[in-house]
């Protein structure tokens, strides 16, 4: 049984990087470096990234014989996994209603990368976790240190719109989202935004824990009935 499940395992985690990696890759054009450079500064593409190194962290380690299953594994996969929930979060409720461009192949009214990176991948990486991680090694402090990913996204979009030359947005937009789009709003309004962004953070990352641990309690009381 146990051997039966890792190797369901192996095979779910190969076929998620697969998923994972086409969604990414049809995100860009090779012959237009300015769109490439747009599709960096959303931070759909830098959680789809982010799951789909760690899967293939987790691969390589899987291979060579090495624990699966550390303590920094553990921390970085809870860390992966706000963000990608976050990812779903916003676009579905938020950025959903979208401007489609008429070249690209439509699924229920749905680019195919948004529905692969906004849906397939956030919920491939949920059920992962779920059914595959041991629970009740998430700490309550992750809540706040898990924070640390999209606030290097935040970092890195700023230090973009600052350091590169008008001339990098002639063709593309330069905000990837209306709410960080300060010198139409204002500053003051998109750090609002900011604030309630990282705050929709908190309450992620909080429910994650708890889950986490209320799943691990409910496995210690079912062993304990056997």
């Amino acid at each position: 049984m146990i051997v039966m499940k890792r190797r369901f395992e192996l095979i779910y985690r190969i076929l998620f990087i697969i998923i994972c990696a086409v969604g990414i890759f049809i995100h860009f054009d090779l012959n237009d470096r300015d769109y490439n450079a747009h599709e960096f500064s959303f931070f759909t593409l830098w959680s789809n990234i982010f799951c789909l190194v760690f899967m293939c962290v987790l691969l390589i380690k899987h291979f060579i014989g090495k624990d699966t299953r550390s303590k920094c594994l553990i921390y970085f996969k809870g860390m992966a996994l706000s963000s990608i929930i976050c990812t779903f979060l916003v676009y579905h409720f938020s950025e959903y209603k979208i401007i489609m461009s008429t070249n690209k192949p439509f699924i229920l009214g749905l680019p195919l990368e948004s529905i692969i990176a906004h849906y397939i991948v956030p919920f491939m990486f949920i059920a992962d976790w779920i059914f595959f991680q041991p629970k009740g090694l998430f700490k309550w402090h992750y809540i706040f240190t898990w924070l640390a990913f999209p606030f290097v996204y935040i970092v890195c979009f700023f230090t973009r719109c600052q350091c590169n030359s008008p001339s990098e947005f002639v063709n593309v937009p330069k905000y990837p989202y209306f709410f960080l789009n300060y010198e139409c709003i204002g500053m003051g309004k998109c750090l609002f935004y900011i604030l309630m962004l990282l705050l929709i953070f908190v309450c992620i990352n909080l429910l994650i824990i708890f889950t986490d641990k209320f799943l691990a309690k409910i496995k210690s009381k079912s062993s304990k009935n056997l």
